[in-house]
C-alpha cells in the first residue's frame, strides 16, 4: 500500500524553508511589538545619572539635618515641666521653628515637606508632656486637700457606722395621712 500523499524530498526541504521563514518573520514582528517603546539612547541614562545625583544630594542634605532633629528630641525627652526654666522651653520651641523652617527649604518632592510633620509631632510630644505633668499635679493637689478634709472631718465626728437606713414611705402606708 501506498500512501495517498507523499512528499518529495525537495518538497519537504521547500515546505522547512518556508516554515523557517514564518518563525523569523513572527520573530521579528514579536520583537518589534514588544521592544518599539524602550529608549536605549544616551539621553535616559544621562538623565538617570542625573537624577541619582540629585536623589544622593538630597539625601545627604537630610542627613545632615538629623543633628537638629535629634537634639530637639533629647531636649523635649529632658524637660522637666516642675523646673521653671523659661530659657529651655524657649530653646525647644526654637529648635521646632528650625525644624519647621526645613520644610519650605526645597521643591524637589514630599521629602522636605516630612521636617514640618516631624515638627508637628514633636511638638505635640512637647504639649502632651506639659499638659501631662499639670495634670499629675492638679491630681496630687486635690488628693492632698481631700485627705486632709477627710482627716478633719473624721477627727470632729468620728467614724460614722450606718446599720440600717430607714425604708423609704410609701403612698397609703399607716405612717402618712392620705387626702
Amino acid at each position: 500500500m501506498t500512501p495517498l500523499f507523499s512528499f518529495q524530498t525537495r518538497e519537504r526541504r521547500l515546505q522547512f524553508v518556508y516554515l523557517l521563514g514564518a518563525v523569523l518573520a513572527l520573530w521579528v514582528v514579536a520583537s518589534w511589538i514588544m521592544f518599539r517603546s524602550y529608549d536605549s539612547t544616551p539621553r535616559s541614562s544621562d538623565y538617570l545619572v542625573e537624577q541619582i545625583s540629585r536623589q544622593r544630594k538630597i539625601l545627604a542634605d537630610q542627613q545632615g539635618h538629623f543633628v537638629l532633629l535629634d537634639s530637639a528630641y533629647r531636649a523635649i525627652v529632658a524637660y522637666q515641666p516642675q523646673v521653671n526654666a523659661v530659657f529651655v522651653e524657649v530653646d525647644i520651641e526654637d529648635q521646632l521653628a528650625d525644624i519647621r523652617s526645613l520644610s519650605g527649604q526645597q521643591d524637589e518632592g514630599i521629602r522636605f515637606r516630612s521636617f514640618a510633620q516631624i515638627a508637628d509631632f514633636y511638638k505635640m510630644v512637647y504639649t502632651d508632656k506639659k499638659v501631662l505633668w499639670s495634670k499629675q499635679a492638679n491630681i496630687q493637689l486635690f488628693r492632698k486637700q481631700a485627705d486632709e478634709c477627710e482627716v478633719g472631718y473624721q477627727r470632729e465626728l468620728g467614724p460614722v457606722i450606718i446599720n440600717n437606713p430607714p425604708a423609704p414611705a410609701m403612698a397609703g402606708s399607716p405612717d402618712r395621712p392620705t387626702r
